[in-house]
């Protein structure tokens, strides 16, 4: 099981590679990606070409983008909504899928990385899934010790 914590994961930020719950999609004009609510558009305004660069990372790998490193600070971008094909730069809009949080999970279980992790209760916030339905994804993959799921206000652990 995950262990977990009370707090804002922003508070993580200096010990912490922070998991940023995010969409698979890309604007047609410029390939940001759409980080319109929650942790997505915080880690936006925290780190502005955080947004670009997974566009741009999303463009070129489309469905299968992977949990990814960003570069430029303490964040990974976690992939927890599908890709709107038709309409990459609405993705956003897609409810979270539990399928795409399993693999987003494995990928991350098996991402090297210098520090421990927090995670977010990935998918249950714009996303609109359960908790229910998450925890025992993130328990059964993230468990190895590496990864705290924060949680904020009054989920609970």
């Amino acid at each position: 099981m995950i262990k977990s914590e009370r707090g804002s994961i922003w508070a993580y930020e200096k010990t912490h590679l922070l998991v940023i719950p995010c969409n698979i999609g890309w604007r047609a004009k410029d390939q940001a990606n759409v980080m319109g609510r929650g942790l997505a558009l915080q880690a936006a305004k925290k780190y502005p070409d955080f947004q670009m660069w997974f566009g741009k990372e999303c463009a070129a790998r489309g469905a299968e983008t992977p949990v990814l490193r960003y570069p430029d600070g303490p964040l990974i971008a976690f992939p927890v909504k599908p890709l709107n094909a038709a309409a990459p730069w609405m993705s956003w809009k897609n409810k979270a899928d539990l399928k795409l949080i399993e693999r987003s999970a494995q990928q991350l279980d098996k991402l090297p990385t210098d520090r421990p992790v927090a995670v977010s209760m990935v998918g249950c916030g714009n996303g609109g899934l359960d908790m229910s339905e998450v925890r025992p994804i993130l328990d059964r993959h993230l468990s190895s010790g590496r990864f705290t799921l924060i949680l904020y206000g009054g989920e609970a652990c």
